[in-house]
């Protein structure tokens, strides 16, 4: 009797059992078709935004090309009116960066270089956009770098007399006038 009892048992069981895994049998079913067609769209958005990656993919390569001609001339002499010689002044090393990385031609003096492309505040600067400055205090252009991101940028500087790194803050916050974004116009093709 206890064998019949024990028997009886593992087929109630068993037939539990089973009809609970056809149940769970269905809803992973379910879930594994909801999960092909949620990666379905997946491809399909991947496949309609691939256009902005390369252009986002394009422009990560312009900048870092650009910071890679900026950072090599750390150190290099600052004479003003110097063209690249072996020295530079402000806009010339601008100038200089923007042609060996880019072969892009900017005007030669920094005023001029202000005017070569779209005004931007620091919190929309990305490294490689100009920063001018009225070092003077005559209303107008008379300092250029190039923004390097973090709140500093690279320039040729008069007072420390070569290419360096600085923030900006201090001195360089209350003579900046505003960014300038050169690159915007050559990533809308």
């Amino acid at each position: 009797m206890k064998r019949i009892k024990i028997i009886l048992f593992i087929l109630i069981f068993s037939s539990t059992l089973f009809a609970k895994g056809e149940i769970s049998f269905k809803r992973q079913k379910e879930k594994v078709l909801q999960e092909q067609q949620e990666e379905a769209q997946k491809v399909n958005t991947t496949v309609k935004t691939s256009t902005r990656k390369t252009t986002s993919n394009k422009e990560k390569a312009m900048r870092r090309a650009l910071l890679d001609v900026a950072f090599s001339k750390l150190g290099t002499p600052y004479i003003y009116g110097a063209n690249g010689n072996g020295a530079f002044d402000c806009s010339s090393y601008v100038q200089y960066v923007y042609k060996k990385s880019l072969n892009m031609d900017l005007p030669r003096v920094s005023y001029q270089q202000a005017q070569a492309g779209k005004k931007a505040t620091v919190r929309q600067l990305k490294a490689g956009d100009l920063v001018v400055f009225d070092t003077l205090g005559k209303n107008r252009i008379s300092h250029v770098g190039i923004y390097i991101g973090d709140n500093q940028f690279v320039h040729a500087s008069s007072g420390s007399k070569k290419v360096i790194i600085s923030e900006l803050e201090g001195y360089y916050a209350q003579k900046f006038e505003y960014g300038v974004k050169i690159l915007w116009k050559n990533l809308k093709n």
